[in-house]
C-alpha cells in the first residue's frame, strides 16, 4: 500500500494551486460520479461524496476509500448593454462583451472509512464548489459592477461521522470550514459633478481588493432510511456561513483627469463581509436489485441571507486634489440582494457489467437567485436547466469516473436596473449601469478515480 499513499501525497500536493481559481457563483453539482447523476446523490451515494451530499451515507460505505476528482469548467457569458439616453439627449451605444477567463480545474480530495464495522463511519475531505471565473475587458461597459473576479478562491473542508444504529437506519453531522479569498478588480468613478460625465474614463479608478478570510465554521447534518427492500429516502441540511475578513488591502490606480493629477491615496488596509446560504435536500430513491436505480432529488436555499458585499476601507484618503476637498472612502456596499432558490434533480446509474461498467444520466433544474434590478456581470443567476451524462469503470480496487455536464441558464434582459456604479467621490451622481441583455452557459467535464482499500 506504501506506493499507493505516495502516489496520493504527491496528488494532493498537486491539487492545492489549483483550487485557488475556484470562484464566481455556485453551480448545484458536485463530485464527478454524481455529476453525471445530475447531483441526484442524496439518497444512493456511496462513496466519500457522501461527506458533501449527506454524512449519513458515510455509515453505508465499505471498507477505505480514497477518492481524488478534477472536474474542468467554463464559462460562456456574453453581455450587450442597452442603449442609454445621456442629459444633453445624445444616446451612446456599446459593444458587447464577453468573459475572457480561461477554463479552470476544479479538484476535491476525500476519504471516508468503515473501521471494519457495518455501524460507523468517518469521512475528511477538501471540495471547493462547481463554479467558474469572471474576466471582462477593463474598458468595458461592464467595468462598473466587475473586470476580474478569475482568482477568488473558495473550498470546504470537512471531518464527518455517521452512524448505523439499525440496517435500515443512518444519521450523520460534519463539522466544517470554509475558506474564502476574495481578489477583484472593478472601476469606481471619481466624477464629482462638473467637468466631465459620470461614466468619462478619465474619471475612472481602478480599484483592487485583497481579502481572505481562512476560518469560517460551519456544519451539515444528514439522515438515511430503508423502509423496504428497495426503496430509500434521504435528507441532509447545510448550515449557513458568514465570512469576515479582517486587513484585506485596497487599492486604487488614480484617474488620469487633471484634477487627480497631484492626488494621493492614503491608506490600504480594509475589512469586508458577506454571508452565504443554508439549504436542506430532500431525495427518495428506488433500486432494482443491482441492474438500476433512480433517484429524485428536490432542495431548497436560503440565498436571501445573501443581500450584499460590504466593505470596510480602515482610515483611507484621497488627498491633495486640485479642485476637489480630501476625500474619505467611506464603507461601501456591493448589492446583490439575492433571493431563495429551489431545485429540483432526477439521476440514474445502469449496471451494464456489474461491478465494472455502469453508464448514468439526469437532469437538473434551478430556479434563479439574482433579482431583475440587480443582475449584472457580477450578480447573475437565473434558472438552469441541465441534461447530464456520465460512467464508471472497476478495475481491481480503483474505479475510474466521467462525468459531462452542460448547465443552460435562461437569458436574461435588464431594462430597469439598480445596479448602481461605484462612486468614491459623489456617490449621490451615480446611476445604473447594469441594463441588457445577458446570455450564458457552463461546460463541465470531470474524472476521477475512487481508491477501494
Amino acid at each position: 500500500m506504501k506506493p499507493i499513499f505516495k502516489t496520493l501525497s504527491l496528488i494532493t500536493m498537486m491539487l492545492a494551486p489549483a483550487a485557488a481559481h475556484a470562484g464566481g457563483l455556485f453551480v448545484p453539482l458536485g463530485g464527478v460520479l454524481n455529476t453525471g447523476r445530475a447531483g441526484a446523490g442524496v439518497v444512493s451515494t456511496r462513496d466519500p461524496n457522501a461527506i458533501a451530499y449527506n454524512p449519513a451515507l458515510i455509515a453505508l460505505t465499505e471498507g477505505h476509500q480514497i477518492l481524488v476528482d478534477l472536474t474542468w469548467g467554463m464559462m460562456q457569458f456574453d453581455y450587450q448593454r442597452a442603449p442609454q439616453t445621456e442629459p444633453n439627449g445624445a444616446v451612446s451605444t456599446y459593444e458587447k462583451v464577453s468573459n475572457k477567463a480561461p477554463g479552470i480545474t476544479i479538484p476535491q480530495i476525500l476519504f471516508t472509512t468503515d473501521f471494519g464495522t457495518d455501524q460507523f463511519g468517518l469521512g475528511v475531505g477538501l471540495f471547493p464548489p462547481m463554479a467558474a471565473p469572471v474576466r471582462f475587458p477593463e474598458d468595458g461597459p461592464q467595468r462598473y459592477a466587475i473586470i476580474d473576479m478569475a482568482n477568488t478562491l473558495a473550498f470546504t473542508t470537512e471531518i464527518a461521522f455517521a452512524w448505523r444504529p439499525h440496517p435500515r437506519v443512518a444519521i450523520g453531522a460534519g463539522i466544517q470550514n470554509v475558506t474564502f479569498v476574495f481578489k477583484g478588480t472593478g472601476i469606481s468613478s471619481t466624477y464629482f459633478g462638473v467637468l466631465a460625465g459620470a461614466e468619462d474614463p478619465d474619471m475612472d479608478s481602478v480599484i483592487t481588493i485583497n481579502a481572505a478570510d481562512y476560518f469560517t465554521p460551519s456544519a451539515n447534518f444528514g439522515i438515511w432510511a430503508e423502509p423496504v427492500d428497495g426503496f430509500e429516502l434521504g435528507a441532509s441540511f447545510q448550515l449557513f456561513s458568514d465570512l469576515q475578513s479582517k486587513d484585506g488591502t485596497f487599492k486604487a490606480a488614480l484617474p488620469n483627469h487633471y484634477v487627480y493629477q497631484r492626488s494621493q491615496l492614503k491608506g490600504s488596509k480594509m475589512d469586508i463581509t458577506m454571508s452565504l446560504p443554508w439549504s436542506v435536500k430532500f431525495g427518495v430513491r428506488y433500486r432494482h436489485g443491482d441492474i438500476f436505480d433512480v433517484e429524485l432529488d428536490a432542495w431548497y436555499s436560503g440565498w436571501s441571507r445573501h443581500k450584499n458585499i460590504k466593505i470596510y476601507p480602515h482610515d483611507v484618503w484621497l488627498v491633495s486634489n486640485a479642485l476637489v476637498d480630501d476625500v474619505h472612502v467611506g464603507n461601501f456596499t456591493i448589492e446583490r440582494n439575492f433571493k431563495d432558490v429551489w431545485g429540483i434533480s432526477i439521476g440514474s446509474d445502469w449496471n451494464i457489467i456489474p461491478k465494472t461498467l455502469t453508464v448514468r444520466a439526469g437532469f437538473m433544474y434551478e430556479s434563479g437567485a439574482a433579482k431583475d434590478d440587480y443582475y449584472s456581470v457580477f450578480t447573475y443567476d437565473n434558472h438552469k436547466f441541465s441534461p447530464t451524462i456520465g460512467l464508471s469503470y472497476t478495475i481491481g480496487f480503483a474505479r475510474l469516473d466521467f462525468a459531462f455536464a452542460h448547465v443552460h441558464q435562461l437569458p436574461k434582459k435588464v431594462s430597469n436596473g439598480k445596479f448602481k456604479q461605484y462612486n468614491l467621490v459623489y456617490p449621490e451622481k451615480a446611476h445604473a449601469t447594469n441594463n441588457g441583455e445577458y446570455k450564458l452557459f457552463y461546460d463541465f467535464i470531470g474524472v476521477g478515480v475512487n481508491f477501494m482499500l
